[in-house]
């Protein structure tokens, strides 16, 4: 078990076991002192029972092996899904100045405008623009009528409809001489979806202004998708 904690020697603790995806949390305390162990990566935890005194510890849980009476929990995850992860690290070397910049021009990507990701009818892009100063932001541009799309306080159930833009990260703002880096913090992840579930995906994004000097290149743009089979 790789872990961390600090028990002393000799004390008898009662010890609450939570278990959760990929890891166990132990909390151990004994009357008012608290003390916490966090396991890290653990498939196997063993504790020690008191079976040996017959005072007012008798039975209780204990981190310390002079009990001998051990007890292991195995921590097990839950079933999940087939899953596919979609990355991309891109960037725009100059941002669009012009005027309504997520419209296509001549059929293709609106100017400013980078393919992230392409997922079944659905499309992740990058915008970087000019508006107040550089800013850089993900979008996710539907293809297909009757799918769903859901991030921040943003909701489309059911009417995420081809053709649909809806911005899907929080938007980096900046210049050459003030750069800008900003990930979803409290607004999380984006979650899109067919109308027959047959397509569906959480995706995350990081937005970059300048990140890598005055010279550009001028937007940047990482993150993840996580593909439901």
């Amino acid at each position: 078990m790789r872990g961390k904690g600090v028990v002393a020697a000799g004390a008898v603790l009662a010890l609450v076991v939570i278990g959760g995806i990929g890891g166990l949390t132990v909390r151990a305390f004994a009357g008012v002192a608290h003390h916490s162990v966090v396991t890290n990566t653990v498939t196997r935890l063993c504790v020690y029972v008191d079976r040996r005194d017959g005072g007012a510890s008798y039975g209780d849980i204990s981190v310390i092996p002079k009990y001998n009476h051990k007890v292991c929990i195995t921590g097990k995850r839950g079933p999940a899904g087939d899953t596919s992860v979609i990355t991309w690290n891109k960037t725009v070397a100059v941002a669009a100045t012009i005027y309504g910049a997520k419209r296509k021009v001549n059929g293709g990507l609106p100017p400013g405008a980078i393919t992230l990701a392409t997922v079944g009818p659905f499309t992740v892009r990058g915008y970087c623009v000019v508006v107040e100063g550089t800013e850089a932001v993900t979008d996710v541009v539907s293809g297909q009528d009757g799918s769903s799309f859901a991030w921040g306080d943003n909701y489309f159930s059911g009417d995420f409809n081809s053709g649909n833009d809806q911005q899907a990260s929080n938007q980096a703002s900046g210049s050459s001489q003030s750069p800008d880096f900003v990930n979803e913090y409290s607004s999380g992840d984006f979650s899109v979806s067919t109308g027959d579930q047959k397509t569906a995906f959480t995706g995350f994004a990081n937005n970059g202004v300048f990140i890598n000097g005055p010279e550009g290149p001028a937007c940047s743009f990482t993150g993840q998708l996580v593909v439901e089979q």
